[in-house]
């Protein structure tokens, strides 16, 4: 099955350079890859309701069972488990497409022993509608979002609330480090293509291309990891493309050089650049959750 994930990592990830392209359609549900799951709506504090697909940890099926529900398309595997507390993963969107594009993170992760949930921002996927500027980088009503997503995922009977792991790319990696920072309960974090600051990376982001309008809200830098690493003490790992220009490694290096975390890593993949078929996660996908799953392991 992994020729589906690289079609859809790669139908997602392509062009993705820090504006918001949200997509509202789902091309692919989780029931393809034979996956148990539970499909969710969590309510944020100011009243939008937001998509969130809940995977189980559990046993990967046969190549053959994954080739039935693949083929299948609309058949759901029965959701059969025991109540045991597992430690669970969140894992967030980017700024792009929409949380379909994780269904391989959600497979391998949950087949390796933890629970995962993912979710939809509010204007992306199923989650409610919410007016998008595409010529915005983020949105601090994300923080709300990602905010509900934890309270709802520790009233899980199958969650160890005391185990939770956060995973983001990109925008989604600036939000996670954010959420961590202010969710104590949070207590293993890794990161890919993550940034210090907004306003230094829309500086470098005009000088890429200087055509294109790069908005964000005010104040959003409050949330950032310059603002932050001081305090921060979460384990930490942070994964980045040697050639992303994006999103370049210095930022990485920069945070963990400041953070005051005890466990803290850094990956810079040789040859990786910020996404496509040269994302990380794409260019040495088995290194990348071989190192990935060990470092939420020992910290989960």
């Amino acid at each position: 099955m992994k020729s589906l994930t690289t079609i859809l990592l790669l139908f997602t990830f392509t062009g993705s350079g820090l504006a918001l392209k949200p997509d509202t359609t789902y091309h692919w549900k989780p029931n393809v890859y034979g996956m148990m799951f539970k499909e969710y709506n969590v309510k944020t504090s100011d009243n939008y309701t937001l998509k969130a697909w809940f995977y189980p940890a559990q046993k990967a099926l046969s190549r053959d069972s994954m080739i039935y529900y693949f083929n299948k398309k609309t058949e759901i595997r029965p959701y059969k488990i025991n109540k045991d507390k597992k430690p669970t993963i969140i894992i967030c969107n980017g700024d792009a497409g929409n949380m379909e594009q994780l269904l391989d993170f959600a497979y391998t992760y949950s087949t390796s022993g933890f629970n995962v949930l993912t979710f939809d921002w509010r204007g992306f996927g199923e989650s409610q509608a919410f007016p998008i500027d595409t010529n915005y980088m983020v949105y601090s009503e994300f923080i709300i979002d990602y905010d509900a997503v934890i309270d709802f995922t520790k009233q899980i009977e199958t969650v160890d609330a005391n185990k939770i792991g956060v995973f983001g790319f990109s925008t989604g990696a600036f939000l996670s480090f954010a959420i961590a920072t202010k969710r104590k309960e949070i207590k293993a974090i890794v990161t890919r293509g993550i940034f210090s600051d907004y306003k230094n990376i829309v500086t470098r982001l005009k000088e890429i291309n200087s055509n294109d309008t790069y908005w964000i809200p005010e104040n959003i830098d409050d949330f950032s990891p310059k603002n932050n690493w001081k305090n921060f003490t979460t384990p930490i790992f942070l994964i980045v493309g040697e050639n992303d220009k994006r999103t370049p490694k210095e930022c990485s290096v920069e945070i963990i050089s400041n953070v005051k975390s005890n466990i803290r890593e850094l990956w810079v993949v040789e040859n990786a650049a910020h996404g496509g078929k040269l994302a990380p996660e794409i260019l040495e996908e088995s290194l990348f959750y071989e190192k990935t799953i060990r470092f939420y392991k020992e910290n989960l």
